[in-house]
């Protein structure tokens, strides 16, 4: 072999072991704002997520907490969606069936009240089916056929499935403070 190709492959090989082996991240703290008006926040935070397609769960103003329901990640098919902050996430999202849950909540720190996002992730997990054929993947976990594709699954797999959570999206959260401090602001 050529002493080039040989170098070549052997400076590649290290590029791609330092790129990979990289210092991992530490935990985030999650994103923050600060605003003494308790009922504007709220309310900012409220028409912020509105706008990025989120539905409320909770909305208690005299507590200080907000959730939305949790909402499946979007698709490289809908650009209109804004829950994909990052490139990673937005990967992420095509290869799995991702969702996320959006909190709100107040934390008081003396004469202004520090405000708290955290944007929680979970992954569907569904149960291990053997592969019968290329032909039958169409059925694999639904009633679907070759011609008629459906969503619902079948029973025997609908107990199995289940959302795990893997982790919280600190990109989201720190887009969520911004354009809630943007809406508090104009």
């Amino acid at each position: 072999m050529n002493i080039k190709v040989l170098l070549w492959i052997t400076a590649l090989s290290v590029g791609f072991l330092a790129g990979c082996g990289g210092a991992k991240k530490a935990a985030a703290a999650p994103a923050a704002l600060t605003a003494s008006d308790v009922t504007a926040a709220m309310t900012a935070a409220q028409k912020t997520l509105s706008a990025m397609q989120f539905v409320m769960d909770k909305y208690d103003i005299e507590a200080g907490y907000l959730r939305t329901r949790p909402q499946r990640a979007g698709q490289f098919f809908e650009p209109w969606r804004q829950d994909n902050a990052s490139v990673q996430a937005f990967g992420q999202a095509n290869i799995d069936t991702l969702r996320r849950t959006v909190e709100v909540f107040a934390e008081p720190q003396g004469q202004t009240v520090q405000w708290r996002c955290v944007v929680s992730v979970e992954r569907l997990s569904l149960p291990a089916a053997p592969i019968r054929g290329m032909s039958k993947m169409a059925a694999m976990y639904t009633d679907s056929t070759q011609m008629l594709q459906t969503l619902s699954p079948e029973e025997r797999f609908a107990g199995h499935m289940q959302w795990l959570p893997i982790g919280r999206d600190a990109e989201l959260e720190a887009r969520i403070v911004k354009r809630i401090q943007k809406q508090l602001n104009s």
